[in-house]
């Protein structure tokens, strides 16, 4: 197993793991239909037609602000195929480096890193709307 294929396998633990056992930190979560942009320091594009999903989503900041995560939801009208190329396009303007693509049965998951920062970008369809699960945080 590769060293980056551990690290994946490990993010969500190490994320629960972050939000359950830190003493001093913060918490935010937005409402259904804020436009605040929450990721604004991942530097992750987000098409303009896209909705944030606050209900779902949430940061996690510890007091001292050292580690910062997240995993954001969004959805919007675009098709799927034109969503995957918007983020391609998107996340290697930002100065993100795509590590792999997965294309499965569901939908499209696009992995990412950018000093000191992972991103996977879980891209999923609907019956009249595309999903975009985001889940960032440190390497």
């Amino acid at each position: 197993m590769t060293k980056f294929n551990l690290k994946l396998k490990l993010f969500p633990f190490i994320l629960l793991t972050l939000i359950l056992f830190s003493g001093c930190a913060t918490w935010q979560s937005g409402d259904e239909n804020e436009t605040t942009d929450f990721i604004e320091f991942a530097n992750v594009p987000i098409p303009s037609s896209f909705t944030l999903d606050g209900s779902r989503s949430f940061i996690y900041e510890s007091g001292s602000g050292d580690v910062k995560v997240g995993r954001l939801f969004y959805s919007g009208m675009n098709s799927q195929d034109e969503t995957v190329a918007y983020f391609k396009t998107g996340m290697l303007n930002r100065g993100w480096t795509p590590v792999n693509t997965m294309t499965y049965d569901a939908g499209v998951i696009l992995n990412y890193q950018k000093e000191g920062w992972s991103s996977t970008l879980n891209i999923t369809s609907g019956w009249f709307k595309t999903y975009v699960e985001i889940k960032i945080g440190p390497n």
